[in-house]
């Protein structure tokens, strides 16, 4: 009995480990800076902060006041190791 408990806490984790991959931000090359696309938070159009950008590139999700890219000229994904 104890093996099959082991078995079914180890597949609820790799399900919340590939739930999470899914839907946490993910940082994409775009035009010549980084952003995070991220379909529940934008940053304001008039962020100054010195960080990778919220953005999303639909623009029925965002207020006219929040970032949006062009999708087409999204390039490819970054990776910390990248740099």
């Amino acid at each position: 009995m104890e093996l099959i408990e082991t078995l079914i806490i180890l597949v609820i984790a790799c399900l919340i480990g590939i739930g999470n991959e899914k839907t946490k931000p993910k940082e994409y090359y775009y035009e010549n800076r980084i952003v995070t696309v991220y379909k529940k938070y934008q940053c304001p159009i008039y962020c100054e902060v010195d960080h990778f950008h919220y953005v999303y590139y639909d623009s029925t999700i965002v207020e006219d006041s929040q970032m949006c890219i062009n999708k087409d000229k999204l390039g490819k994904r970054y990776y910390k190791e990248d740099i």
